[in-house]
């Protein structure tokens, strides 16, 4: 029997690193700082009384920004007056489109791993969510098996890419096969894309809106606090054809009413100044390229990941304990946390796989690869 619940992990991985001295790689915690001169903009905002609240839709700036950005970047028009809305972080977006787009008796497939807001949500409004595990080596999809789960229950599908917790970026030849299957059908797809601008080895940023016919039937989500590593901000931003968004604003303003106002007019001032929204790509891939070569030398087996900043690693050839056990004596016997992948299965499958972030300083992921080194 494992010796934790897979129940909040990341904080009890953080006590235990508070209470060993251990490298915290199980957050999703990136130690970079915030940009003095986004920074400076929110204090003046603060400073120049503009506390109170925002329009429920968002601050006009900002989602004008949003929308030259994805004009700019792939050629799509969202009118930022009807299908544009500034949400309180990514996950209340995600929550509140399923809530918006799926009822009692619906289907929603979700390919797994998956991260953990999805099935809370999708079960909230009495819907099913039917699972599809990517393949376990590369993450790739069996899209002649995928095509069997649709049904006529079928509403929604969510897509998450870049992948967490795997780093993996959908390609063409996928999101081509998705079009396809999809083509006469009325299901909709939710694309989680979060990570879509560390994005790494000179590919595009990502996102779904390159595909014109896929991002007809699709409702986007973005996170504003990633890419710029202010995540506790919590801003995010959902983009939708405007009869969707109608519905989305509907829910949104009865479950969130607001979002952070001089934060929106910070994140306006910047962002429109400013053409790459991801300061810290090439520190991220620096990072990411540095914590592989360390880990090089160790025995776990791994693929250098294409997007975010986590890593996923292999100990098959080190242990046979479940995953929860393997982090759980990585933090407390060699002073390293990590992030089992078993829990972001609906059954808990273990993989003897773990994921760690790589967005933290040298000195931290060469200190945790000397330990990983052990064993």
């Amino acid at each position: 029997m494992s010796k934790l619940s897979s129940t909040n992990l990341v904080a009890t991985f953080a006590q235990i690193a508070a209470e060993k001295n251990a490298v915290n790689l199980s957050n999703d915690h990136t130690d970079f700082p915030c940009q003095p001169e986004l920074l400076d903009s929110l204090v003046k905002h603060i400073s120049d009384g503009r506390n109170k609240y925002a329009p429920s839709e968002g601050v006009y700036g900002l989602r004008q920004v949003i929308a030259n950005r994805y004009k700019a970047d792939f050629d799509i028009s969202f009118n930022p007056e009807t299908e544009i809305t500034i949400t309180a972080g990514a996950i209340q977006a995600i929550y509140t489109a399923i809530s918006s787009l799926i009822k009692e008796g619906d289907e929603v497939i979700l390919f797994e791993p998956a991260f953990e807001t999805y099935i809370p949500a999708i079960e909230a409004r009495g819907a099913r969510p039917i699972f599809f595990q990517l393949n376990p080596t590369d993450f790739s999809v069996d899209w002649t098996a995928f095509t069997k789960l649709i049904t006529s229950k079928t509403k929604l599908i969510i897509l998450n890419c870049p992948h967490n917790p795997s780093g993996k970026i959908m390609p063409d030849e996928s999101l081509e096969q998705l079009q396809r299957i999809l083509n006469g059908t009325k299901i909709s797809i939710l694309s989680d894309e979060a990570f879509a601008d560390l994005v790494y080895d000179e590919r595009p940023v990502f996102s779904i809106a390159r595909y014109p016919k896929l991002a007809e039937r699709s409702i986007i989500v973005g996170s504003l606090g990633k890419a710029l590593c202010v995540p506790g901000w919590k801003i995010g931003y959902c983009l939708a054809p405007d009869s969707v968004m109608e519905s989305f604003r509907q829910v949104h303003k009865y479950l969130i009413s607001s979002v952070n106002l001089p934060i929106q007019l910070a994140l306006a001032d910047y962002l429109g100044s400013h053409q790459c929204w991801s300061p810290f790509r090439s520190e991220f891939q620096h990072r990411r390229d540095y914590l592989s070569s360390l880990l090089a030398k160790t025995r776990f087996t791994f693929e250098r990941v294409e997007g975010g900043y986590f890593q996923i690693l292999n100990y098959k050839n080190i242990s046979t304990e479940n995953d929860i056990d393997f982090c759980y004596r990585l933090a407390t016997e060699h002073g390293v946390t990590a992030y089992p992948l078993s829990p972001f299965y609906h059954d808990k499958l273990d993989q003897s796989m773990i994921r760690v972030c790589f967005g933290k300083g040298e000195e931290d992921l060469r200190l945790a690869a000397k330990r990983l080194a052990e064993l």
